[in-house]
């Protein structure tokens, strides 16, 4: 019995192995795979920093204010709470 328990164990180790390598290989293909459209997307971020004349402006865009964000959680909040 404890033989039979030994090889399911070996059995199961070396199927998520396999599974794993798979997965591994997989996530390496289509690395490579998307190589080339990853070059171009760094350039076209590289460039859109470059071309900002203004970067105070541009943080101070995207920074929400404090109240803004309590008001929107209290409003789900209570919407939650009533549906």
């Amino acid at each position: 019995m404890l033989w039979e328990g030994l090889k399911l164990m070996v059995a199961g180790m070396a199927t998520v192995m396999l599974f794993l390598m798979l997965m591994i290989a997989c996530i390496e293909w289509v690395k490579h795979l998307n190589r080339n459209s990853t070059a171009i997307e760094q350039q076209a971020q590289k460039s859109r920093r470059k071309s900002s004349t203004n970067p105070a402006t541009q943080q101070a865009t995207s920074v929400v204010p404090a109240e803004v964000l309590a008001a929107a959680i209290t409003a789900f909040e209570t919407d939650n709470k009533t549906s």
